[in-house]
C-alpha cells in the first residue's frame, strides 16, 4: 500500500522542516546591509583614485603637491642716474636754455627773461643798477619785410657791470619807436594799457628781452584814430628803457 505522509513531514523519514526564527532574518538582513555600504565604499574610493591619478596626469598642482608661483610685478620707471659721458650734466635738473622771443598778438610788448641770471628782488635784494653799467639795444627779426609780414621788434637790456644789481624792466618803463627818415610813425607808449612794473635782478653780463609785434601801423600821442598806412621804404628801430635809449636799428618794408 502507498504510504501516507503526515503533514510537515520530509518523505518516508518523517524528520519535520523548520523555519528560521525572525532573529535569524534580522541577522541575515543586517549582514547583507553592511556588505551592500562596504561595496558602496569600495567603488566610490576606487573613483575617487581614478579621478585622482588623471589629475595628476593633466597637471592640476593640488594633485601633486602645490607649486609655489609668484607674479613679476610690473617694473616702475625710475629716474635716470647722470652719467660721466662728455657732455652729461650731473645735475638732476635739465639747464635752462634759451628761446626765441614769442612775439605778442596784442601790440603789447612781452617780456622774456633769463631763468637763472634774472631773479625776483624779493628773493635776492641786490641795489639798483647804475644806468652807466645798464646797455639797452633794438633788434628785429628780420633785415626786411614782404607786403603784409609783420616785423618783430625786440628790447634788449643787458647788465655789464661785474656784480648782480637790480632793474625795472616792466612795460611802464618802455617804449618800441619807429621812424622814417621824415616823420615819426609808430611808438608802442601811444595806445599802451595799464602799464605795470616788473622789477628784476640781473646777474653779471644776464639780458631781459622784450618783443612786440608790429602789425605796420601808425600811431600818434594820445591814441587818435589814424588812417594812413606805413609804405615801402626804410625804417629806424629804437627803444627806451626809462632814461636809457637805444641806438638806430634799420630795416625795410617792402611795398
Amino acid at each position: 500500500m502507498d504510504s501516507v505522509h503526515a503533514p510537515g513531514t520530509h518523505g518516508s523519514h518523517g524528520v519535520p522542516r523548520r523555519r528560521p526564527s525572525p532573529a535569524v532574518y534580522r541577522r541575515r538582513r543586517l549582514v547583507a546591509a553592511v556588505l551592500a555600504l562596504l561595496v558602496v565604499a569600495l567603488l566610490v574610493a576606487g573613483m575617487v583614485m581614478v579621478i585622482g591619478l588623471f589629475s595628476r596626469d593633466d597637471g592640476d598642482p593640488a594633485a601633486g603637491g602645490a607649486v609655489a608661483t609668484a607674479s613679476t610685478p610690473a617694473a616702475a620707471p625710475t629716474a635716470a642716474a647722470p652719467t660721466d659721458a662728455p657732455g652729461a650734466s650731473a645735475s638732476a635738473e635739465p639747464a635752462p636754455t634759451a628761446s626765441e622771443p614769442e612775439p605778442t598778438a596784442t601790440g603789447e610788448p612781452e617780456e622774456t627773461t633769463e631763468p637763472e641770471e634774472a631773479t625776483d628782488p624779493a628773493e635776492a635784494s641786490e641795489p639798483e643798477c647804475d644806468p652807466a653799467e645798464i646797455v639797452v639795444e633794438a633788434r628785429t627779426d628780420a633785415p626786411a619785410y614782404a607786403p603784409g609780414q609783420e616785423p618783430v621788434l625786440s628790447l634788449i637790456v643787458r647788465n655789464e657791470s661785474e656784480t648782480a644789481c637790480a632793474v625795472n624792466v616792466g612795460t611802464s618803463q618802455m617804449e618800441f619807436l619807429v621812424a622814417d627818415p621824415a616823420d615819426r610813425v609808430f611808438s608802442s607808449a601811444d595806445c599802451q594799457q595799464a602799464p605795470q612794473d616788473l622789477p628784476r635782478v640781473l646777474e653779471p653780463g644776464a639780458e631781459e628781452v622784450a618783443t612786440l609785434a608790429w602789425e605796420r601801423t601808425r600811431t600818434t600821442p594820445g591814441c587818435e584814430s589814424v588812417e594812413a598806412v606805413p609804405e615801402g621804404g626804410t625804417y629806424a628801430l629804437t627803444t627806451r628803457l626809462g632814461d636809457l635809449t637805444s641806438g638806430a636799428t634799420s630795416f625795410v618794408l617792402e611795398g
